[in-house]
């Protein structure tokens, strides 16, 4: 027990404790400079805005920054130009470290399809509200003489009649046909003409 206090007040002993916090120090001065380096620490910039750009425009934008961007997702809306940035993650104007990854909402460049429903019989009005729950555009209706008077006898894409089932572009047109009850008889091709003249004197 002497013999170890003895070593602890001796010079010897101060010497190698120095030592050991001078080293301690200088690897913790280390690894705190070596960890600003590899996360560029307090180094920052400012994400651009690419929303409204053009996808082909998008590596010009990116060269203005220190950013990477990626497209995760296409939303298709008919009314958009397609290729279009919708929007972003992050937003705009915010500060971000060197190399990070916005992320982008580009509007779809080919519509997707759905199935065409099923309007036959419904009320034009029930026939218009799915259309759009469909993602389906509708034209001015047509009418026709059908015994269904006021529900849907026929859907065409153009001229041309789409069954229930068939693909279908989303955003594609509609017509729908009415029928119309009693419209437009045809008059029966046997009946004959009387002569105003010989009906009177009948």
């Amino acid at each position: 027990m002497k013999a170890v206090v003895a070593f602890i007040k001796s010079r010897g002993f101060f010497l190698h404790l120095g030592i050991i916090v001078v080293v301690v120090c200088i690897l913790l001065f280390s690894l705190v400079y070596a960890l600003d380096a590899y996360t560029d620490h307090g180094e920052f910039v400012t994400v651009p805005d690419f929303t409204n750009q053009s996808i082909l425009k998008l590596e010009d934008v990116k060269a203005e920054t220190d950013v990477d961007y990626k497209i995760i997702d296409s939303l298709y809306n008919p009314q958009e130009k397609p290729g279009i940035v919708l929007r972003q993650d992050p937003e705009p104007g915010v500060k971000v470290k060197h190399n990070r990854t916005v992320y982008l909402y580009v509007t779809g460049m080919v519509p997707p399809q759905v199935i065409m429903p099923k309007l036959l019989y419904l009320s034009e009005r029930q026939a218009r509200l799915i259309l759009n729950s469909y993602g389906l555009r509708c034209s001015k209706s047509r009418e026709e003489p059908s015994d269904c008077n006021g529900c849907i006898v026929k859907q065409l894409v153009g001229n041309a009649e789409i069954q229930p089932g068939q693909p279908v572009k989303k955003g594609t047109m509609i017509t729908l046909v009415v029928g119309v009850k009693g419209a437009m008889n045809p008059v029966s091709s046997d009946t004959t003409e009387v002569p105003v003249d010989q009906a009177t004197n009948q």
